[in-house]
């Protein structure tokens, strides 16, 4: 589990599971390691997440709302805008700003789910077994 714990921490949840499931311990083995991971990082990742998404969603509203050019910068990052664009309202076009920004939210999530499972309170389960 401590691979597997060092991957999560580096590089996130997913990182974490697909670490366990792709290491040669039996399949009850990786079973239980992969729910051991979960109990500590899931909610955590879950919170981190959906915090960021919801920050990212008000902000990208928040530049739509204030007149910004969102098909244009959506070009910038390989998204076209069709000829419908011009007529989607501003819940849409904020929406679809925020889902080309999730590449920009991933590092953050990877970054801040540990400490927040740590806020939560979460510990390996080797810790929990020595209590």
């Amino acid at each position: 589990m401590d691979d597997a714990d060092e991957v999560t921490k580096k590089f996130g949840l997913e990182a974490g599971l697909f670490s366990i499931f792709k290491s040669g311990a039996n399949k009850e083995g990786k079973a239980v390691q992969a729910k051991d991971l979960l109990a500590k990082y899931g909610s955590a990742y879950l919170a981190t997440s959906i915090s960021l998404s919801i920050v990212s969603f008000s902000l990208c509203y928040a530049l739509v709302t204030a007149g910004v050019d969102v098909p244009s910068l959506l070009a910038k990052v390989g998204i076209t805008a069709s000829s419908q664009t011009e007529t989607a309202g501003t819940v849409a076009l904020a929406y679809a700003a925020h889902k080309a920004a999730s590449p920009i939210r991933f590092p953050p999530t990877v970054a801040l789910t540990p400490f927040v499972a740590n806020a939560f309170g979460k510990k390996p389960a080797a810790e929990d077994a020595e209590e």
